[in-house]
């Protein structure tokens, strides 16, 4: 039997060390001793040699269902972002009588700037004018989208969903939401922001994803939403690429369907070097860093020492699964 906790960070990147001092790991050593390794762990022996006497773990990318299994002491995983199932076995955690918590609302802020971004990029055409006026083309002839008055459809409607609102109201657009239990908000919001997918695919000329990706949302545009989409509108995704049907949006794209594409998310990461998108002159690009800023960042590290100073209180938060 072990006669002191360990909590254990197996994935840190080298200047983590600093922000969870900032964080206040002083704090966690009134519950056990913490230890930081650097980098992912290159196989399951050496991530288990890792976490094997651990209570807690934080957890940066995956925690294999395999290593878990070889954690006996294990209590407490606590991942550094949100959409946890897809980094960690949630059953498996289940079974092995272990809690999952992650770091909800850390940068509802960074991800709903950066979404407004790829919205104003692509609207000005921004990454076709950007690589013309660098090859020398001096093209004053493509014209831009005006914002104000255009619709903002909005899937989902979270926190980042709902600071994407208030952006957009002050650039006088029309905002629209589709939300899976509208009522829950029709009290604070009222009961015409609030309209069914369809409507909404059809109707708005900027359609951004806002949902958590789960057997319920997967391919939650396919094919056929996709074609329902307003000729000539935009798409934004910042949530989740498999949310979206890729091939689907591709050719849409290129028919000239939906004018163009914000994508922050891929269905896969990163994108490979003969990968459609990177050939279209519609399509605006980031490589899933929507979330990454120093605020947002110094955000994951303070929910984290909360969560685990919370579980070993007796007062758990930001609980994703427990036995």
């Amino acid at each position: 039997m072990k006669s002191e906790r360990v909590i254990s960070y197996p994935d840190a990147d080298p200047d983590e060390d600093q922000l969870l001092v900032q964080a206040g790991s002083e704090r966690l050593a009134k519950y056990g001793t913490l230890t930081i390794h650097h980098g992912a762990p290159q196989t399951n022996d050496e991530y288990i040699s890792r976490i094997k006497d651990a209570n807690a773990v934080i957890v940066g990318w995956s925690l294999p269902a395999e290593v878990m299994a070889q954690a006996p002491y294990l209590e407490l995983v606590t991942f550094t972002g949100t959409g946890v199932s897809d980094y960690v076995d949630l059953p498996r955690a289940y079974s092995q009588g272990i809690t999952v918590c992650n770091c909800p609302g850390y940068a509802d802020t960074t991800v709903a700037e950066h979404t407004f971004a790829l919205l104003l990029g692509t609207a000005r055409n921004l990454a076709l004018l950007n690589n013309r006026a660098k090859d020398g083309i001096w093209d004053q002839d493509t014209p831009g989208t005006g914002l104000y008055g255009k619709q903002l459809g909005l899937i989902g409607f979270g926190g980042i969903a709902k600071k994407v609102l208030a952006i957009a109201r002050g650039f006088g657009m029309q905002v629209k939401v589709w939300a899976r239990s509208p009522e829950k908000y029709q009290s604070e919001y009222g009961p015409d922001l609030f309209i069914d997918l369809q409507t909404l695919l059809q109707t708005s000329d900027f359609v951004s994803l806002h949902l958590a990706l789960n057997q319920d949302t997967h391919g939650i545009l396919g094919s056929d939403e996709i074609h329902s989409i307003k000729e000539g509108a935009t798409l934004i995704n910042t949530a989740r690429g498999d949310l979206i049907d890729e091939s689907a949006l591709i050719q849409a794209l290129r028919s000239g369907h939906i004018r163009g594409a914000g994508l922050d998310v891929f269905t896969q990461e990163p994108l490979a070097e003969n990968h459609p998108l990177l050939g279209l002159d519609n399509v605006l690009l980031s490589p899933h860093v929507a979330y990454n800023t120093p605020d947002a960042v110094n955000a994951i590290f303070e929910i984290t020492v909360r969560n685990i100073c919370g579980y070993f209180d007796g007062e758990p938060i930001n609980v994703v699964a427990a036995p």
